[in-house]
């Protein structure tokens, strides 16, 4: 464990804020030699659920306290946006955020939001700003995709205006009734475009029946977003292509607790898996609403041992077999799976990927190439992500860009501790959704021992 002081000095000159961007930059971690990934976490709050149940409560009348959000760059960002709307927020994440809804009173005048890479915000406030009276200009990363959600609410009566690419932001929206209905959604790029549309469909007269035709993606964020609008009083019946949701007279508010993030949880468990350790993380488990919660099953089927209960998952010992599964409904899951089938000898598909290419970056591209560059055989056909398992002997370290995604520098990081002096460049960026992944991850490494038995060749 020589280096890992050296790591932990490295990343506390990383998240010092008061550093220069490009100074940030030019930094990277790297992981000890030889160590195995063991202890318990408790994560902090679901990024997904928080950004739910802010919004809801920020529509609601009256006040909601909302515990356990997440202090990162994302809910900075979505607070702020809602914040220049007409919400008012007391406390700072990771403790309580008493929430003052702005009941329909939306802030006047014109507005500008800046939503950076936050690609939750842009839809859901796409969504929901064009109930506000006034010119509401939005903006952030110009590649993530918002052509199907905007036809959808023109569909519907908004006014929208491109001032870029057709298709793409920033896009201004003009105030307009929007009634409800029925509205057809394509729903292949993204399910934040349908979970947008439900969490518009409250405020309007008449709710709104949403059918989804061609492929779905991500299922199980909808329906996450379908038992946030329950908490708040609102009524949704979720069929296999049909989503009703309907209109309600005033949203709930009360206190609300916010779970812990499914997604990262699949992290250090995945860790576990490669190196032989074990790892347990509290606060996620059957009792989850999110769809990540299946990164147990899937551990399991890749030879794991694991246990769960209503709100814990362990995982111990070696991955040894390669997975094939459709992995739509959970596309957060591929890149960490993916180091995992790395180190499983023989052959793993996942089906179902293709959105990964319109998330903050495309993720497929830059997965393969990293893992590619270490000698990993890894390859993208269509619809199917494929990697040859072996024992990672052949593996020679390199330098991996994430290209400033933070799901990609934290999957880098699962192959920096099975192949010596890889490093992961551009660090910082896990700030958007996690600041505490590395630091985290040192405090679970520990030096791996021979046990009995065992002989260790040089």
């Amino acid at each position: 464990m020589q280096q890992s002081g050296l790591a932990v000095e490295r990343l506390l000159s990383v998240y010092d804020l008061g550093m220069e961007k490009d100074q940030a930059e030019d930094q990277f971690w790297m992981a000890p030699d030889d160590v195995r990934v063991c202890g318990a976490v408790r994560l902090q709050g679901s990024k997904s659920v928080a950004q739910r149940a802010l919004l809801n409560a920020f529509l609601a009348d009256g006040q909601s306290i909302i515990s356990g959000i997440p202090d990162c760059e994302d809910l900075e960002v979505f607070i702020r946006a809602l914040s220049q709307l007409g919400g008012s927020f007391e406390g700072h994440p990771p403790g309580d955020v008493t929430v003052t809804g702005c009941g329909a009173k939306w802030a006047e005048g014109s507005i500008d939001l800046d939503l950076g890479a936050n690609g939750t915000a842009m839809r859901f406030l796409t969504a929901v700003c064009v109930l506000r009276p006034g010119k509401t200009r939005i903006n952030g990363e110009t590649h993530r995709p918002m052509g199907p959600l905007v036809e959808s609410l023109e569909h519907l009566g908004a006014k929208i205006t491109y001032l870029g690419e057709k298709g793409y932001l920033p896009i201004e929206l003009e105030g307009a009734p929007i009634a409800g209905g029925k509205v057809v959604l394509q729903a292949a790029l993204s399910s934040q475009f349908t979970s947008a549309l439900m969490l518009l469909a409250p405020h309007t007269p008449h709710g709104l029946q949403i059918r989804m035709v061609g492929p779905i993606s991500s299922r199980p964020y909808m329906d996450l977003t379908a038992a946030v609008l329950r908490a708040f009083g609102v009524q949704v019946k979720a069929g296999a292509r049909e989503i009703q949701v309907a209109s309600s007279v005033g949203l709930r508010s009360g206190k609300i607790s916010i779970e812990a993030d499914a997604s990262a949880a699949a992290f250090p468990l995945c860790a576990a898996a490669i190196t032989g350790g074990e790892v347990s993380v509290e606060g996620v488990g059957t009792s989850s609403l999110q769809g990540d919660r299946m990164i147990a099953e899937l551990l399991s089927e890749m030879g794991c041992t694991v246990e769960i209960s209503e709100n814990r998952v362990s995982v111990s010992g070696h991955a040894r077999k390669p997975l094939a599964r459709s992995l739509e409904g959970v596309p957060d899951l591929v890149p960490p799976l993916a180091i995992v089938a790395a180190f499983c000898r023989g052959e793993s598909i996942f089906s179902g990927v293709s959105h990964l290419r319109v998330k903050e970056s495309d993720r497929l591209e830059v997965l393969c190439q990293g893992m590619q560059k270490l000698g990993i055989r890894a390859e993208v056909q269509g619809d199917l992500f494929r990697i040859v398992g072996s024992d990672g002997s052949h593996l020679k370290p390199a330098d991996l860009d994430p290209a400033g995604d933070h799901r990609m520098a934290m999957a880098f990081a699962l192959l920096s501790l099975k192949v010596s002096q890889t490093r992961v460049l551009q660090p910082a960026c896990v700030r958007k959704s996690d600041p505490e992944f590395f630091t985290r991850m040192e405090k679970l490494m520990m030096p791996h021992e021979n046990t009995s038995g065992e002989l260790s060749f040089e």
